[in-house]
Parts: structure tokens; sequence; C-alpha cells
């Protein structure tokens, strides 16, 4: 019999739609999955109330933290190893296209997400869809995250600020 607080099994992860599961991989009974594909490097960790839905790919010693969002339900997450999200971040494949006027449901912007090896990231982030974030990087809290990044890169939130979009 399985201990409720137990980590999830290859075996258990394997039926939820992982193709690959690595050694070492620490997943919580608290962290939830939907309609899940991709697979898991070895040593990756998903801590309590994760919820991943998607196609996912972690790298080895991917760390994704408490209260964490990755829905790649409009393209791919690649996590290229030792990637790590502090709690509360969110990656989108699929948004809202908040450009479009007029009333009535949007269309969605959809685009794969790739961050590189050993880039952290900072409580509260969001990576929208398409983001490409280079080797090394330390997206500090809150930053919201387009397009690509240059490997290295260190970006700090600067607060809130009104803009008008075209």
């Amino acid at each position: 019999m399985t201990s409720a607080m137990s980590p999830l099994a290859r075996e258990e992860l394997l039926a939820l739609g992982f193709a690959e599961v690595g050694e070492g991989v620490t997943v919580s009974r608290r962290a939830v999955f939907h309609a899940i594909s991709g697979k898991l490097g070895a040593g990756t960790r998903i801590d309590d109330f994760a919820v991943l839905t998607g196609h996912i790919e972690t790298g080895s010693k991917v760390h994704i933290s408490p209260f964490c969002f990755l829905g790649g339900t409009g393209g791919a997450i690649v996590l290229d190893d030792g990637v790590g999200f502090s709690t509360h971040c969110s990656v989108f494949t699929k948004s809202d296209d908040y450009q479009q006027p007029g009333d009535g449901p949007r269309d969605k912007v959809c685009g794969d997400v790739r961050i590189g090896k050993h880039t952290i990231f900072g409580s509260q982030c969001v990576v929208l869809p398409g983001a490409e974030v280079g080797e090394g990087c330390s997206i500090g809290i809150g930053c919201v995250v387009k397009d690509a990044v240059a490997a290295g890169s260190r970006l700090v939130s600067m607060g809130i600020r009104s803009v008008n979009l075209p």
C-alpha cells in the first residue's frame, strides 16, 4: 500500500501520460495533471499544488515549486537542465489575443516556450506564448516574459505603469 504522502511512482507518472520518466524524479501527490504528455528528466521535482497540462518536457534537475501553473496546450513547454521556478509562476503556450479589437470571444495566441539551462525564476513570474529564454538567466520576482531573452540576462520588474497599446 502506498502512503498518501509518498511521491508518485514512475509507473503512475507514465500512466498519467508522460512518455519518459528519468531516475530520481520526485512528484507530489498533491500536484495536478490534466491531458499531460512529454517527459520528466532525471532528478526533476514537482511540488504540492503545481498544475501541469498539455505537452511539457523537462531536462534533468528541474524544480517546479508549489502553486506553479504550466499550460502546454497551445504548444510545447521545454525546460532544459537545472531550470527552477519559485512559487506562483505561470507558463502559457496559449492566451487570448489582447491586441484584438471589439467585443466577443477573442482569437488565441499560441506558441512553444523554451527555457534554457540553469535559468531561474522568482515568484509570480509569467511566461507568455512564444517566449524563448536563454541559458543561465535570472528572472526577478513578478516579471512578465515574452519573446526572446538573451543568455545570461538578469531581469527585474520595474513596477506598474500605464501604457498605450497600438
